[in-house]
Order: C-alpha cells, then sequence, then structure tokens
C-alpha cells in the first residue's frame, strides 16, 4: 500500500531527522493530515557565544524580537558549551545550538531571515559572515581582519571597543547598546531566565540539608577568571558577616576557584557555603533562596538579577552605569575606579545598603 507523504519542513515541531511528537502521538504517516502545522513565518539567528554572564544579560532581547518579528518566528541560538543551560527551559528559544564543527557547517548552509551578530570578536564575527541571511544586524569579519558593522546602529558598540576614551564615558546600559545594535525598541526587557523543576528540587534539598531557617544573605567572594580586582577581600568580607544582625543567616557564593578563600573566611565567621562544584543552574538555585544578595560585577550579580532579587553590586573595576538594575540593584562604585582598580568601598557603606 502507497502513501502520499508530505513533509511540512517550516513547521515548528518538524525535527527532520525523525518523526516529530505529534506524529507518534497522532500516529500519522507523514505531515498530510497533521490538524497541528503551526508554520514559522521568520528564522531568525542570534550569535552571542560567550562570555557566560553577557550570554544571560543577552536574554532580554527575546522578548523584544518576538514583539518586532511575531510570535510565529523562530529563534535558534549559537552559544559556546559553557553558556548553553543558561538558555534552557525558555519558551523563546526554539532552538539551540552548540558552537562545534558539525554546526558551524550547518550554518553555511542553513538559510535565515534574520541574523543577530552580537560578537565582535572570533570566532562569532566569522561565523556571521558565514550565514546566508537578509537582513544582517551586528558585526561581522571584514577581509582586513578587523570587525566591521552590518547596520550603523552598531557603529557605537564597535567604536566604544576601538575607543578607551569613548568607552569611559560611555552612559548606555549593556542592554541598551546590544538593542541598538539589533534595532529593537528598548523598554528595560527582563532577563528570560527560568529554573526547572530540578533546579528547585536541589533548592529545596540544599535549604533542609543546611538548616535555613530564617531570611538568607549571599555573600559572592569570588570574581572569575578575567578580572581578578572585581573581589572585595576577605578581611571586608569577615568584617562584613561580624556586623550582620543574627536574624539573618550568610551563605559564601563562590565556585571551585573560591575554595579555598571560602574556607579561610569560614575560620573566622559562621556562614553556611554553596557546593562549590555544583552547576550553573544549581549555583542558579542557591541564590534563589537569597534574600538578598551582595556581589562584584560578575555572573552571580546577572543571575540574582535575572531571578529578581534584590542586589547590592560592588563595582571595584569596572563601570556601574553598563548594568541595567531594574530597580532592584543598589550600586556601590569605587571612586578610585579610575585609579589603579584600586577599591575604597567600604563595610559600613555595604551595611547601609543593607539596611
Amino acid at each position: 500500500m502507497l502513501y502520499k507523504l508530505n513533509w511540512n519542513k517550516n513547521c515548528r515541531s518538524f525535527k527532520g531527522i525523525q518523526a516529530c511528537e505529534i506524529s507518534k502521538t497522532e500516529g500519522y504517516y507523514s505531515c498530510e493530515k497533521c490538524e497541528f502545522y503551526e508554520p514559522i513565518k521568520t528564522k531568525i539567528l542570534i550569535i552571542k557565544l560567550g562570555a557566560i554572564g553577557d550570554v544571560l544579560r543577552t536574554t532580554p532581547l527575546l522578548e523584544a524580537i518576538k514583539e518586532k518579528y511575531g510570535y510565529e518566528s523562530s529563534i535558534t541560538w549559537l552559544v559556546k558549551e559553557e553558556s548553553k543551560t543558561l538558555l534552557y527551559n525558555n519558551p523563546n528559544i526554539d532552538r539551540i545550538l552548540v558552537y562545534n564543527p558539525e554546526n558551524i557547517l550547518r550554518l553555511q548552509i542553513e538559510k535565515f531571515d534574520v541574523v543577530l551578530s552580537l560578537e565582535i570578536d572570533l570566532p562569532g564575527s566569522a561565523i556571521a559572515t558565514l550565514v546566508k541571511a537578509k537582513p544582517k544586524y551586528g558585526f561581522f569579519l571584514n577581509e582586513d581582519g578587523y570587525p566591521t558593522c552590518y547596520n550603523k546602529k552598531a557603529e557605537y558598540y564597535l567604536t566604544r571597543a576601538f575607543s578607551d576614551k569613548i568607552n569611559k564615558e560611555n552612559k548606555k546600559t549593556y542592554q541598551e547598546m546590544m538593542f541598538d545594535v539589533a534595532e529593537l525598541k528598548y523598554n528595560k526587557q527582563d532577563y528570560s531566565f527560568n529554573l526547572t523543576e530540578k533546579d528547585l528540587k536541589y533548592a529545596e534539598d540544599f535549604k533542609k540539608k543546611n538548616e535555613i531557617t530564617k531570611p538568607l544573605i549571599g555573600i559572592n567572594v569570588g570574581a572569575g577568571g578575567r578580572w581578578q580586582n572585581k573581589e572585595w577581600g576577605q578581611e571586608n568580607i569577615i568584617n562584613l558577616i561580624e556586623k550582620i544582625p543574627s536574624k539573618y543567616q550568610v551563605i559564601l557564593l563562590g565556585g571551585e576557584r573560591e575554595e579555598v578563600l571560602k574556607n579561610k573566611i569560614l575560620q573566622k565567621v559562621k556562614a553556611i557555603q554553596n557546593e562549590s562544584n555544583n552547576s550553573i543552574r544549581e549555583f542558579a538555585s542557591v541564590i534563589n533562596l537569597c534574600d538578598k544578595v551582595i556581589t562584584g560585577d560578575t555572573l552571580a550579580l546577572h543571575l540574582a538579577l535575572a531571578l529578581k532579587k534584590k542586589v547590592i553590586g560592588l563595582f571595584l573595576c569596572t563601570p556601574a552605569n553598563e548594568v541595567e538594575g531594574y530597580e532592584r540593584l543598589e550600586k556601590i562604585e569605587s571612586k578610585l575606579i579610575q585609579d589603579n582598580y584600586y577599591s575604597d568601598i567600604s563595610v559600613e557603606q555595604v551595611l547601609k545598603e543593607l539596611k
């Protein structure tokens, strides 16, 4: 018996290399009689590989993309392996492509309607050059070996990268600049990040294990590998914890890089600590337990903001004005930020904001 086989390859559910869930459930031979056909009208590719914190604070674009191009559009996000977990469980992302040789081959063949290229450095700018699409917004690698803009509104961000003076004078937030690059209307769209049931279960187990019964203040002790000057310092953290009222519990936040520092602090004061080898999503679920978070300009800051937490941000060597606070971030910026990146943020200043 022969059947007429028809494939709706532009359907949101079509997988290409295996039957879709609808086909399996309904027992269809092909797409011929499918009543759940959802055609994709606009295929959009976002190229934002990393860093991890920058990937997270690029997610506000998702809502604006859907508003501009319609909810029938499909968003594919190209990202590095270490950052992909931040994009899980996001209803606005239809497909996550991890940066690897197989997907680079794919992107040289597959056609898109719109490309948002948000990387000025390699390999992101080079990949944008190879992708078939019109229009393209953002940056590509020119024949001279340097990044160039597809559109005029992207020029400011690139000029800021070229000129240290312009960078120091910049008053725009990262989100504002990315919205300009993508030619999207900025209305302070918020982070788009969602915890899964698995994440919430991890947090609940952590809470019981560590007997958290009071309002929790999270202090992020690290700064990541790139900007060590973002660290506030061991003595400042110890002094702060000693002065925090007993009606609160304190948790030291940090990864494997901060294990030694956390242990030194715990020799002097009492506090909980997160598991240093936990995943990014597990780290986020612990931050979600906190009532307030004190942190430098690191991933913890962006995770806390994405989780709608009250945050005290300590800006020791990076400009505070580039971070969108969404009216839940209190910024304390070192007055000596331009003077050898030396911190003069006092414990008293942090306590004042904490109260």
